[in-house]
């Protein structure tokens, strides 16, 4: 490891000599010597002895850490070596490092004294500390080398890089605060206690930055895109930076995606620490409480992203919609979502069952949580709104058998509008493509011969303002 000149902490009063019951002038950690109280084999430091278990955890063994886009296969072709050869080299700059490779570990002699399940136990736990330095070196490429650029920042308006970087300041800071914690856990002994109640402080409060991150993902992917075809400026210079040695031919996306990638991760590694784990004891809870406090996070991102796709699909609808005769309603809300959309045929008016070649024009229906629109097509990305109603005054049943009098109504249902834009009650014929398609459409509308559902339905006189 590097040299620590053990001269100047002694001046500095972080060690002092102190005999052991070898007769050797020791230097002994006052805080190590508090938290282990006992003799482990001495090491040689010029013209000193000092206690091996007394070393502090040294930082530079996670610095060797590959870049996070590559962490995971470099630990498990580790794994295979070892397995397959048995005992390997060093680590050197990109590759993993595991507990087992610490050199205080393996020379203070822990190995003998633990079975293979307790190793893998420590392995398990040590893999969040070093995980966690590999993605933290990952975002400090994303930050120092790309989001410091000079060149990016004049290719770039605020609003673009804004959107681009997101608050991953915020995040890297978060993960600057949770490796420290690792860190100084790993410095009160060369064996883990536990790790899991640090994550689970960290879940509980610094882990919520992932979500404001994650929400903003889909804004970055669409941002990135568009720059890349429409600004020669940024594309030239993401190239540039790219191709440095410090992004390792890593393309920019897979910095700007490594936040989501990291949280999910970190359930998983929780997931085998607790694996590893005696039941019923408290580091089994520990790890429990740790899970679900991650778990929840992950699950708000996933709830965030999925309405940020909800909100992006609106305004792209919105924007294909156009209430010609119609007085316009707004379609844009937070909390509405495209159910169905889908093409059928309408019965023209006039018609009737009992015509034998009856004629059927296609219309577009768009049905969302609380609202049906029905509209007709206008070139290839546009459509004209015909008539729309509250979803819970539609209803829609399929015609009987005796009533199709020819095979023209095969697939064919009748469509209710209790209320429609004019307050008017208004039933339209339509016919499905198949009878999948037909069975779809019904199903997506409450039976209205269906009088025993638990819960009551509610109607907002306020849906369309």
């Amino acid at each position: 490891g590097s040299y620590i000149d053990w001269e100047s902490r002694l001046q500095d009063g972080k060690v002092t000599r102190r005999g052991c019951k070898r007769n050797r002038k020791c230097l002994v950690c006052h805080h190590c010597l508090r938290v282990t109280q006992r003799l482990i084999p001495h090491i040689l430091i010029p013209n000193l002895f000092v206690l091996r278990d007394c070393l502090p955890f040294d930082p530079s063994v996670t610095s060797l850490e590959p870049l996070y886009q590559t962490y995971r296969a470099t630990v498990i072709t580790k794994e295979i070596r070892r397995q397959t050869v048995g005992t390997i080299p060093l680590p050197t700059p990109g590759q993993s490092t595991l507990w087992q490779d610490i050199p205080g570990v393996r020379d203070s002699g822990v190995l003998e004294t633990l079975s293979p399940e307790q190793c893998k136990y420590q392995e398990s736990m040590f893999e969040v500390l070093t995980s966690e330095a590999s993605y933290l070196r990952s975002l400090r490429v994303l930050t120092e080398h790309f989001l410091d650029s000079r060149d990016l920042d004049e290719a770039l308006i605020i609003r673009d890089r804004k959107t681009l970087f997101s608050n991953v300041l915020r995040v890297r800071e978060v993960s600057e605060r949770f490796l420290k914690d690792l860190e100084d856990r790993m410095d009160e002994g060369l064996v883990f206690s536990d790790i899991c109640d640090i994550i689970h402080y960290h879940a509980q409060h610094n882990f919520p930055a992932y979500i404001d991150y994650v929400r903003n993902q889909i804004y970055q992917e669409k941002t990135y895109t568009s720059l890349m075809k429409t600004n020669v400026a940024f594309a030239t210079v993401i190239t540039r930076l790219q191709e440095s040695p410090q992004c390792q031919r890593l393309p920019f996306m897979s910095f700007l995606l490594l936040p989501f990638q990291r949280i999910t991760r970190i359930k998983m590694l929780i997931e085998n620490i607790l694996k590893r784990t005696k039941e019923g004891t408290t580091e089994e809870q520990t790890a429990s409480k740790a899970l679900d406090s991650v778990s929840k996070i992950i699950e708000e991102c996933n709830t965030q992203v999925g309405k940020m796709k909800q909100v992006e699909e609106l305004i792209h609808l919105s924007k294909t919609l156009e209430f010609d005769k119609l007085k316009a309603i707004p379609i844009i809300s937070q909390t509405r979502f495209l159910e169905k959309r889908g093409e059928v045929q309408e019965m023209a008016k006039g018609g009737n069952l009992f015509n034998l070649r009856p004629k059927f024009t296609p219309v577009y229906l768009f049905l969302f949580n609380d609202l049906l629109i029905i509209a007709t097509k206008k070139g290839s990305e546009r459509f004209v709104v015909m008539d729309h109603a509250h979803r819970s005054l539609v209803q829609v049943q399929p015609i009987r058998e005796d009533q199709a009098l020819s095979p023209s109504y095969e697939h064919c249902f009748c469509l209710t509008l209790l209320e429609n834009h004019q307050g008017r009650m208004i039933e339209r014929l339509m016919k499905a493509s198949s009878q999948s398609d037909l069975h779809r459409w019904i199903a997506v509308f409450p039976n209205p011969g269906n009088h025993d559902g638990d819960q009551e339905e509610v109607i907002y006189d306020d849906w369309g303002e």
